[in-house]
């Protein structure tokens, strides 16, 4: 199927399941929240922080994980993660009865009762088990799929957290007409745990690739010096200025993808506030802006999977710049157009391109930049370096909005994909990136 052999196909459906599932669980406490304001009566602060929480645990430890990933058999390392993500939430659906039992610690005047705090503990936990799948999954896919396939399976594995991040609230939506918020994680979590039970018993046979490359390469002289000692040695156009420029092209791209991940619905409601009546019930602006946003997730995941086959034929720095220029059109488009429902969803979809399209091309490039045997820690240490940088882009962005006016918001975002253009076209020059392909010359004009 599209160029891969079965085998690969399984192991796609594989890996893509166990992203799917740590965006899943990622995803499970956002749409709790209205629920969980009334039930626990907890500012929204407080119940903000919990998400990032989440956040903290997770970004902190992609880079230890990364090391990990590189040492151990992923076998153990992947399926871990999983089902620790989900006891995490089990944790959490207890927290009332387990926080009776634990004091409440009061910080700069705020305190914070014994449920919370197990609450806190919990997210915390599951960002951790959730870390695992970027720095485990990206080099089993190397490790599993042929060179020329592999763009495919990196946009099956990107597509999947985008179909997680959807099937999350459309999930808890439906189990919260029927069961209380603690009983819907109680399941779900379980459901974690059981999931990583299930990874763990299908990656267990000889079918796939889990040993690390480095554990698997014969060191029987002893004398070589460890791709952790060489790499930094080497050429830094090889390793250390690409791997820069990737990581700033994707902290400049999240200013602009803030702005849509958590400002979208409000823009709609607040600029359009489109409403329609369809056999006889009636949307409210704020349902049709939400419709727009599930709708811009749903496009971005098959998206996502068209990238993937496009980088095994396509230059990835290619990929990058063009997805960017096209973001920049579509966050124009909003700014400056008065668009009609059609056009605003066309307008959302070059956005997309640029915000949520490009992730195979961005992992495909720091795949090929990072030698196998430093694959895991690599996206490991990327990963925690974007995570921990993003954390302060939600509050930026709303100050953004709130002073601004959403529209000239929108227009003041654009300069993120703008600057993170600029740092894309940088790896076109040899100063900067040197491939395999190129002959490593001194960057330096000689006298």
């Amino acid at each position: 199927m599209f160029g891969l052999s079965t085998r690969e196909v399984r192991f796609a459906l594989v890996i893509s399941g166990a992203h799917l599932s740590q965006h899943f669980l990622m995803r499970l406490i956002p749409p709790l929240i209205p629920v969980l304001a009334v039930a626990l009566e907890y500012p929204l602060w407080q119940l903000g922080l919990l998400v990032s929480l989440f956040s903290f645990g997770s970004g902190l430890a992609q880079a230890p994980l990364g090391v990990v990933s590189d040492r151990y058999d992923r076998l153990y390392v992947l399926p871990t993660g999983i089902a620790l993500a989900g006891a995490g939430y089990v944790l959490f659906a207890a927290a009332s009865s387990v926080g009776a039992v634990v004091p409440a610690l009061t910080v700069a005047g705020y305190t914070f009762e014994g449920g919370f705090l197990v609450m806190g503990l919990a997210m915390l936990i599951s960002g951790i088990g959730a870390a695992v799948v970027h720095p485990a999954g990206y080099p089993m896919i190397t490790d599993n799929v042929d060179p020329d396939n592999k763009g495919k399976v990196l946009g099956a594995f990107g597509s999947s957290a985008k179909f997680g991040d959807a099937a999350a609230p459309a999930i808890v939506g439906v189990m919260i007409l029927v069961l209380v918020w603690n009983q819907v994680l109680l399941i779900l979590g379980v459901v974690g745990v059981v999931l990583g039970i299930l990874l763990f018993l299908i990656l267990r046979g000889d079918e796939f690739d889990t040993v690390p490359a480095a554990q698997r390469v014969d060191d029987g002289d002893g004398d070589d010096e460890s791709p952790s000692e060489t790499i930094w040695q080497a050429d830094r156009r090889t390793y250390m200025y690409p791997l820069a420029i990737v990581y700033l092209f994707f902290v400049s791209k999240m200013f602009s993808g803030e702005g849509i991940k958590t400002f979208l619905p409000a823009f709609i409601v607040a600029v359009y506030a489109y409403s329609f009546e369809l056999m006889d019930v009636y949307l409210a602006p704020e349902s049709v802006a939400n419709f727009y946003f599930a709708a811009l997730l749903v496009f971005s995941g098959v998206l996502q999977l068209g990238v993937g086959g496009v980088i095994d034929r396509v230059d990835t720095r290619v990929v990058l710049l063009g997805g960017i220029s096209l973001a920049t059109v579509g966050f124009l488009s909003l700014a400056l157009l008065e668009l009609g429902p059609i056009t605003l969803m066309l307008a959302l979809c070059l956005a997309g391109v640029g915000i949520y399209g490009l992730a195979p091309a961005r992992d495909a490039l720091i795949s090929d930049i990072s030698p196998p045997e430093l694959e895991g820690r690599t996206f490991g240490y990327i990963w925690t370096a974007i995570m921990l940088s993003g954390a302060a882009m939600p509050p930026l962005v709303g100050y953004v909005m709130e002073t601004m006016g959403m529209r000239e918001g929108f227009l003041v975002l654009t300069a993120g994909t703008v600057v993170a253009a600029g740092f894309a076209s940088l790896l076109f020059f040899e100063r900067f990136y040197v491939t395999d392909a190129q002959p490593a010359t001194d960057p330096t004009p000689s006298d």
